[in-house]
């Protein structure tokens, strides 16, 4: 197997692409330029475009992965991240031979001024050196995957393609956005936030739960804005009688801000509270 078709397979390319030329690529709301010597092949589906770039010659594998579906909520953008965005990555370090991903998405890129957070992948892939990077963004209230997988001797070769697609890549946004729109791609999905909380009081025991035998784990969905404060809470699971307090209680964490690319971003994950009867 060649190191081009072992790229290929890494990210799943099973259908057959028909080749597209020229510099620019416009479809669906979704454009992108890239250098004119690069094959472009496109494989979308109706839940999905899925845009592949790769040069002769070179082992660079560039995709964009563009989800149709409208993020509407910061919670539908913490369940793509663990449905789609982990598994994917996680794939990929399996790949590459790793035993699993960074625990944080602690890369960043610029994309037309807005940053992109990612992974970046070291590993070996039918024993070459090779390195990939994954990173995450909201455009026009689509969730987006930029992709860069390449043998590490062929870094140089894919540099300038990378950088026209980061450089000039545009979705058209909804004609009516989402109350939360606008601040959904300030966003970064943070994973489970417990051991960032500096201050996590503990949620009371309803007696109405007490009463009702009710116990276990409570989980709820946050937003901590850039000073570490929680912006937003909603339960996703646990019992309902302990929902409320678990809700409660979060509203009151703080945690330590989080900064990417030099700069303070909104963080959207969960904190878990446990409930045990004495």
């Amino acid at each position: 197997m060649t190191m081009k078709t072992a790229l290929l397979l890494l990210v799943a390319l099973l259908t057959s692409p028909q080749g597209v030329g020229g510099g620019r690529y416009s479809k669906d709301g979704l454009a992108f330029d890239h250098p004119a010597e690069w094959k472009l092949a496109d494989t979308s589906t109706p839940e999905l475009q899925r845009v592949a770039l790769t040069r002769a010659g070179a082992s660079n594998l560039i995709m964009v992965f563009a989800q149709r579906e409208l993020i509407k909520t910061a919670a539908q953008l913490y369940e793509s991240r663990n449905s789609v965005t982990m598994p994917y990555v996680m794939n990929i370090a399996k790949r590459l031979g790793l035993s699993g991903p960074p625990p944080e998405q602690s890369q960043c890129v610029s994309v037309g001024g807005q940053n992109a957070v990612g992974f970046r992948l070291g590993g070996t892939l039918e024993g070459v050196p090779t390195t990939a990077e994954v990173y995450t963004i909201v455009l026009g209230q689509r969730l987006l995957h930029l992709v860069h997988v390449r043998a590490d001797k062929d870094d140089a070769a894919g540099a300038a393609a990378w950088k026209a697609l980061l450089d000039t890549l545009k979705v058209e946004g909804p004609a009516q956005a989402s109350p939360e729109g606008e601040h959904i791609a300030r966003i970064v999905s943070g994973g489970v936030l417990n051991g960032r909380a500096i201050k996590k009081p503990q949620p009371e025991y309803p007696s109405i739960a007490k009463s009702a035998r009710a116990s276990g784990v409570v989980t709820v969905q946050i937003v901590v804005d850039e000073s570490g404060n929680v912006a937003s809470a909603r339960a996703v699971s646990g019992h309902p009688l302990l929902q409320p307090a678990g809700v409660e209680a979060a509203r009151s964490a703080k945690f330590t801000p989080t900064t990417l690319c030099g700069k303070p971003v909104k963080v959207s994950g969960v904190i878990t509270y446990g409930f045990v009867l004495n």
